[in-house]
């Protein structure tokens, strides 16, 4: 197999808004991540590539302010301060001290200054050794940080003390943009509920004012850019229930007309990264398949246009049907997304000509590793990638009654062993998606094949049963019958049914009908009461019963 292309870091990050929280945490887990694999292989280019992320994270850190990630990614901040991470700790990897300074020993501080030199043995240094620790960095952006801070303060209490809602409106915005570009997400986010809904100090939280921004709304424009503001700020601290509670009130609660056409299209985005958050996969597949195709880098704070595409095609193979992924994504308007995955475009072109094995090739070969390195794909993709070769085998199952497992296995690139446990994983879990690999489906261990039972004996099986129930139907009946009749010839004898007393002749006429009916039911089998759930078919019965136009009660001695 040849070796996959270097990962074009600059390519990839360029997707995102510059200045947006998103860019930031996905340059901080591509570098973590390729530090991590680079520390268990022998691949420069993972070490270099965490190296040109890791500084690009940090340069970007400077520009904004943000010294909180900063301390953090440089273990120089104290372990008890909440931040960003406690929702992201796989941002984070860097060793913490308890008392606050960088936890730096003199082997660190030297491989930091010198990490060129070491860079032959990357999994000897910590990430943060790629770059040297600034300390006049920190000291310097919280005097500016506090400086920015007291301004917008004066300038919200002014503008406050004037009940001037759009100097108000202005004067939250400016704040909520200074929190977040400073990085305080988390610490302002803990301490919101100790503060008052229109005080305003440096841990405000930014989802308050956010909310607080919308009390001093005066149009459907200024509504639906803070509700988008809310969805943003959500996603980045990964609360999806207040990306849906904001969704919701954002369909509900925006005046006037949206001039924003793609709006909807936005939040629809957000929602479908929440439902792939919390593993609802065909939910969010349907969500990122309806998206416009006119959304691209619109939304690029959140999602690019290369997210949707891999995002909506990779889960639509994973859980829709056949023709459920043709109509939304091979043959729907989101086709027009594919020319930016072209390798996600040739495994689906595979998949619909029914060449899975090279389908999965290439989805394990080509893709697996991009999508490892996704902030929001990288948990899900062992359990979609099992359950689109499930899927695959279920289809390369159908059009056969019996298989070698060998030749199965050589089509998906399994040995015979490892292809038994998966199918028979298949079969008592009763297919995947609600499709089956067939009724009465069963391996043979000796001769190493999958088999189902052939048509004509599950049609033969499916006539059986009919009959059976069909035999037990007028048994049911004829019983009743029976049994009302035994009642009127009761009535017209004079035979008081239910009282505690009978005459003498009725009671020996009552008994002699009682001898008779046991002497003629010991002849023949009492039926069991009838019922629609009949399993008395076993699937191993041979019998007989081809001919559609056997006698019911053939089954029973009448």
């Amino acid at each position: 197999m040849a070796s996959l292309p270097a990962f074009d870091l600059q390519t990839y990050i360029s997707r995102y808004d510059p200045p947006s929280e998103t860019r930031l945490q996905r340059l901080l887990f591509l570098a973590h991540q390729f530090h991590s694999s680079s520390n268990n292989s022998e691949h420069g280019s993972d070490s270099l590539a965490s190296q040109q992320a890791f500084d690009m994270a940090v340069q970007r850190m400077k520009e904004s302010g943000n010294h909180r990630r900063y301390l953090e990614e440089f273990g120089a901040v104290e372990a008890t301060s909440p931040s960003v991470e406690d929702h992201h700790p796989e941002l984070n990897s860097a060793n913490i001290s308890s008392s606050g300074s960088p936890h730096r020993s003199r082997s660190d501080s030297h491989s930091s200054s010198h990490h060129h030199a070491n860079h032959s043995h990357p999994s000897s240094q910590p990430i943060h050794a790629y770059q040297t620790y600034d300390p006049s960095f920190p000291a310097q952006s919280k005097l500016t940080s506090q400086s920015r801070l007291e301004t917008l303060d004066a300038r919200l209490g002014t503008a406050m003390s004037h009940v001037n809602k759009e100097s108000i409106r202005m004067a939250l915005l400016a704040l909520g943009e200074f929190h977040r570009g400073r990085g305080d997400l988390r610490e302002a986010w803990r301490k919101a509920d100790f503060v008052s809904r229109h005080l305003l100090t440096n841990e405000y939280r930014l989802h308050l004012i956010s909310t607080s921004i919308s009390d001093y709304c005066v149009n459907g424009h200024q509504h639906w850019n803070v509700c988008l503001l809310m969805v943003e700020l959500s996603v980045d601290l990964r609360e999806w229930s207040n990306v849906r509670d904001t969704i919701a009130r954002a369909e509900h609660t925006v005046m006037g007309e949206i001039d924003d056409p793609l709006f909807h299209h936005k939040l629809r985005a957000a929602n479908a990264l929440a439902n792939l958050a919390e593993g609802k996969y065909l939910e969010s597949a349907r969500l990122f398949t309806s998206v416009s195709i006119d959304l691209t880098n619109q939304f690029n704070s959140v999602i690019s246009a290369e997210d949707l595409a891999m995002y909506g095609s990779l889960l639509g193979l994973a859980t829709m049907d056949r023709g459920a992924l043709h109509a939304s994504v091979i043959d729907g308007p989101f086709k027009g997304r594919l020319e930016l995955v072209p390798a996600m475009k040739e495994a689906l072109r595979h998949y619909s000509l029914a060449e899975y094995g090279q389908c999965i090739s290439i989805l394990q070969n080509t893709i697996q590793r991009d999508l490892l390195l996704d902030i929001h794909l990288h948990a899900h993709v062992p359990s979609l990638l099992d359950m689109i070769r499930d899927r695959c085998i279920v289809q390369y199952f159908q059009p056969y009654s019996s298989v070698s497992l060998e030749k199965m296995g050589k089509v998906f690139g399994y040995n015979v062993m490892d292809i038994e446990a998966v199918v028979a994983k298949l079969i008592s879990n009763g297919g995947v998606g609600g499709t089956t690999l067939g009724e009465g489906a069963r391996i043979n261990a000796l001769d190493k094949t999958l088999s189902v039972e052939s048509q004509s004996t599950v049609e033969r099986k499916a006539r059986r049963r009919a009959r059976v129930r069909a035999a037990k139907m007028g048994l049911h009946f004829v019983r009743n019958a029976e049994g009302i009749i035994s009642r009127v010839g009761c009535l017209e004898n004079g035979i008081m049914i239910g009282s505690g007393f009978k005459s003498a002749r009725a009671s020996t006429r009552a008994r002699n009908r009682d001898v008779a009916g046991q002497q003629e039911t010991s002849d023949r089998i009492v039926p069991e009461p009838f019922s629609d759930d009949d399993e008395s078919v076993s699937d191993g019965d041979d019998m007989e019963m081809d001919n559609d136009e056997a006698n019911p009660n053939d089954d029973f001695d009448l």
